[in-house]
């Protein structure tokens, strides 16, 4: 009877766990899609300008293999990014403040909310099952893991953190891991950080004169658990990726005009590809951040775009202290405060690539910073 009580148990469990899985991206979307306004995703005027001759555009794909990228990816994107901004947010949280004041639920909001705003900006683009099964389980795990660190830094936390009455050691250094895992994920992937190297960091961690004991072993056995699971997980998820993960996607190519030769000599990671003359050249480089901050540079040289993964129009996100004007040829997708850090804005747009050297030196000048290019 004792057995079949604790199996009654485990299963009424798991169903629980199968219930609440299920429910969180299907309240998380519609939380996204009824606070969220609908948007124009009519063509940018002016996105036509100035294309290439079409038969050399089919030649350019044609040729090239991996030229041409979906359009919607750069849409699609964005909610994985907007999980690294979380992260970056949260590192720049806790450098100064106490984890318990994170405000978490915000960002789970934020994430249902962008995901709902991709769904409408790509929704004239033709429906994969598969990108949304991979947003639904990425979105599912944040909200859950949000979720789950609020509860914690809440009670524990909030007990511990009282009986310190300032941070400790453990604090500064768990500070310090946050700040290197946000700058991580500009360039990399969740799964490739060494969580088992700041496991041992963290257990390495002495106390400073004054610092609570309490606290000190709590941090160091909640995060260290944190980290063991967080490694166990990276190690399968390597596995299971290995054999699937195709390398040309860390690639983008790019048509330019301009002295593209020269402009690019010292950019790393890249290589020209073809050379049109007058019509311009196609290169390829770095996706990510390496990407976006190459491209105001290449502007300043005189460059300026043709396409960019194939495609003529391309999301942009901006940080700003104010609201900014959109300039022509962008089309405003979203514009809020940071959760973390209300004065600043993070403003999403649609940018026709044929318009960027003009829209990104508009924005810098009207205060914005170019936070990131979805390059597909």
């Amino acid at each position: 009877m004792v057995l079949f009580r604790w199996l009654k148990r485990i299963i009424k469990t798991i169903l629980w766990l199968v219930v609440i899985v299920i429910l969180v991206p299907i309240t998380g979307l519609a939380y996204g899609l009824l606070t969220t306004p609908s948007l124009d995703t009519a063509p940018l005027p002016g996105i036509a300008d100035s294309a290439p001759p079409k038969a050399l555009a089919d030649k350019v794909r044609a040729e090239i293999p991996g030229y041409q990228r979906p359009e919607k990816s750069t849409y699609l994107t964005y909610p994985e990014w907007a999980i690294v901004y979380a992260a970056r947010d949260y590192a720049g949280f806790v450098d100064q403040n106490q984890p318990s004041g994170f405000p978490h639920w915000s960002y789970i909001g934020r994430f249902w909310q962008d995901y709902a705003m991709v769904i409408r900006a790509s929704s004239n683009n033709q429906y994969n099952f598969a990108d949304h099964q991979m947003l639904v389980f990425i979105g599912t795990s944040n909200t859950v893991e949000h979720a789950l660190q609020w509860a914690y830094e809440n009670t524990v936390g909030r007990v511990t953190e009282a009986i310190a009455g300032k941070r400790t050691a453990a604090d500064i250094y768990q500070a310090k891991v946050a700040g290197e895992y946000a700058g991580f994920l500009d360039q990399a992937l969740w799964y490739q950080f060494p969580y088992a190297e700041k496991r041992a960091g963290l257990f390495a961690v002495q106390p400073m004169p004054g610092d609570s004991a309490v606290r000190t072993s709590e941090r160091k056995l909640a995060f260290g658990l944190v980290d063991t699971i967080k490694q166990g997980y990276a190690d399968l998820s390597t596995s299971a990726l290995a054999a699937t993960s195709d390398p040309t996607f860390l690639d983008i190519h790019v048509w330019a005009k301009g002295s593209v030769g020269e402009a690019t000599r010292n950019e790393p990671d890249t290589l020209l590809e073809r050379d049109f003359g007058t019509e311009g050249t196609v290169f390829v480089t770095r996706r990510n951040q390496v990407f976006t901050a190459m491209i105001p540079r290449l502007i300043d040289k005189g460059i300026s775009f043709v396409e960019i993964g194939g495609n003529d129009e391309i999301m942009v996100t901006v940080l700003s202290g104010d609201e900014v004007a959109v300039p022509e040829g962008a089309r405003a997708l979203f514009s809020y405060p940071l959760p973390a850090e209300p004065a600043m804005r993070r403003t999403g747009l649609t940018v026709a690539v044929r318009k960027l050297h003009t829209v990104v030196p508009a924005l810098i000048k009207a205060g914005a910073r170019l936070e990131h290019v979805y390059d597909y």
